[in-house]
């Protein structure tokens, strides 16, 4: 009888211990994103975050390194069903898809806004980024380089051109309050659109602006077409050959910044 009733003792000691133990948490599940905007993906490549970026949409696939990165949506569109695939927990989004936002927050993702990017605002912009991805040591370093490599680039020198840049549809011009209007500034251009909002331009306008050099995005035009426009015969970009397409790669809103500076440049100073 004693024996049996040590034996109870000692279940009953062995249960209360296992009761007082406390239960480890295990380790949090890693963050996976969705990326809308080209800057974010750029960026968390940048930040060694390669393998948190689980998808992207069509655009992203432009930026380097992100050429294998599964696609998830255009734009404001976005298949649900293949960010739970991925197991995507936040995305990133632009300032004006809201209708893209509500959605995925509808389904539980988490969204980190981004705003529209100026190059003043660049290191809240990789704060931003680097911070929801836990990598802010390797953001602020990011940021040293990126300032180093805009002080490295040599002020433009000599006179300023005239420069027309020209987005994706014809006489839609860039205006001086943009990332596009920034990147001239800072690679010496005198762009027409300064004064103007980013938006179309009547073709009296640029004409009476008389541009020197004429950028154009658009792969829908050709040096050819934009020149044989009514009254552009006489424009000094015409007249010297300086009209130029530009790469939308190397000059995506947020990515590589100072390359993109770089670029221009030597675009505006040929010839």
């Amino acid at each position: 009888m004693r024996k049996l009733f040590y034996f109870f003792v000692c279940l009953l000691l062995f249960w209360a211990a296992g009761c007082g133990e406390e239960k480890t948490a295990g380790p949090e599940p890693a963050v996976r994103f969705y990326s809308a905007s080209s800057a974010a993906s750029h960026l968390l490549l940048k930040l060694g975050a390669a393998d948190a970026l689980a998808a992207v949409d069509r655009y992203g696939r432009a930026v380097p390194g992100a050429e294998r990165i599964p696609v998830a949506g255009s734009g404001s569109a976005v298949s649900i069903e293949k960010l739970a695939e991925l197991g995507v927990s936040r995305a990133f989004v632009w300032y004006y898809q809201t209708n893209l936002k509500q959605l995925l927050e509808q389904h539980g993702i988490a969204v980190t806004v981004l705003p529209a990017v100026r190059l003043a605002d660049y290191p809240g912009l990789v704060r931003t980024v680097a911070s929801a991805a836990g990598k802010n040591a390797e953001g602020e370093a990011l940021i040293a380089e990126f300032q180093t490599q805009l002080d490295a680039t040599p002020p433009a020198g000599g006179e300023r051109r005239r420069v027309y840049f020209e987005l994706y549809s014809p006489y839609k011009c860039a205006g001086g309050d943009s990332y596009f209007g920034d990147l001239l500034k800072l690679a010496g251009a005198e762009n027409i659109g300064e004064a103007l909002p980013t938006g179309p331009v009547s073709p009296e306008y640029l004409v009476q602006s008389s541009p020197e050099v004429i950028l154009f995005l658009a792969e829908t035009e050709s040096a050819e077409t934009i020149a044989g426009r009514p009254g552009f015969a006489a424009l000094p970009a015409v007249r010297y050959g300086r009209i130029h397409r530009v790469e939308r790669t190397r000059v995506l809103e947020g990515v590589d910044p100072a390359e993109a500076v770089r670029y221009l440049r030597r675009l505006i100073r040929d010839r």
